[in-house]
């Protein structure tokens, strides 16, 4: 029995492992060591289904900057749901600089690719035993063996651009793409995001 269990906690615990890593960074070779002051962090994710997503992702990474002494707002909360959807480029621009934002964290979700695949089913027994030539022991560890079922499962890859704009040069300094495999939770994936790329930023210095 104890075998048994054991194989499919390892099984479970194969496809409930949840990753994000970096695919592609860049940053402008021209770029100075920054001196960013105060951070404004926008998800460009429309519709109503994005909504909690963009918020959890805003929220996750201006709490990240906060904790780095950033002054960091979301978007979200700082200019309401609906943002700049009403505003020209020199508007949007304008707004920022006079509201005291020297840069601004981009978030774009790419794509989200789902793929099914097979779990294939394996056989156990209980209890376990040792194979001997005699009948009996050959019956009782064939009579006890259990067969488990294979079955599908869905994994769900969530392709995400984070981007960082000075708002004084009106420029792109640095740009990434992530790949999120299976995050479980909007929350969870807001927050390995933010982590990743942060991190990323730091490396690179433009945080």
């Amino acid at each position: 029995m104890m075998l048994r269990i054991l194989s499919v906690v390892v099984i479970l615990l194969s496809f409930s492992c949840t990753s994000t890593k970096l695919t592609t960074v860049w940053k402008d070779p021209k770029l100075k060591t920054p001196q960013y002051k105060k951070i404004i962090v926008v998800g460009l994710m429309d519709g109503i289904k994005n909504r909690a997503l963009r918020e959890r992702v805003e929220t996750h990474m201006a709490d990240d900057l906060r904790q780095m002494g950033y002054s960091a707002q979301a978007a979200y909360s700082a200019y309401g749901p609906r943002s700049f959807t009403d505003k020209q480029e020199e508007e949007v621009i304008n707004l920022l600089r006079n509201d005291g934002y020297d840069a601004v964290i981009t978030v774009t979700i790419i794509d989200i690719e789902k793929e099914k695949s097979y779990v294939q089913g394996y056989v156990d027994f209980w209890p376990g035993g040792i194979y001997y030539s005699r009948f009996g022991r050959y019956y009782y560890y064939w009579h006890n063996r259990i067969y488990q079922p294979g079955y599908y499962v869905t994994n769900t890859t969530y392709i995400i651009e984070g981007n960082l704009f000075d708002t004084g040069l009106d420029k792109l300094v640095y740009s990434a793409q992530t790949e999120s495999m299976d995050p479980g939770t909007i929350d969870a994936l807001g927050h390995r995001f933010s982590q990743t790329l942060i991190r990323s930023m730091k490396e690179k210095e433009v945080l």
